[in-house]
């Protein structure tokens, strides 16, 4: 797909092509999001620490929803009813990255 297909934002406080408002419009809930906080910064802490074991345990944790709803995402959204060969292949992939990146940290 090339860039200029892509529907991007606008900035312009217009709503964009999927009839969203742009992110200006949108009022901040005031909850504090704890767990994406909370993933930042593990996630500097692993690379502060060269943590490889980490990345293996976020894999799964990304991919674990996947499972439940039978859509992936990987470039573009895969759907198992619709790619079932891809949708597999895509799933063990990260699974099989996880447990590749777990595995040798703690042996």
């Amino acid at each position: 797909m090339a860039l200029k297909n892509i529907k991007w934002p606008s900035n312009s406080g217009e709503k964009s092509a999927n009839n969203l408002p742009s992110a200006q419009e949108k009022p901040h809930s005031g909850k504090v999001k704890w767990r994406t906080i909370l993933g930042l910064l593990l996630m500097y802490v692993a690379i502060a620490l060269n943590w490889q074991w980490i990345w293996g345990l976020f894999s799964l944790y990304w991919i674990i929803p996947d499972f439940f709803t039978g859509v992936t995402y990987f470039i573009e959204p895969i759907s198992r009813q619709e790619e079932p060969i891809l949708y597999w292949l895509i799933m063990i992939t990260w699974v099989a990255f996880s447990v590749a990146m777990i595995l040798p940290s703690f042996s």
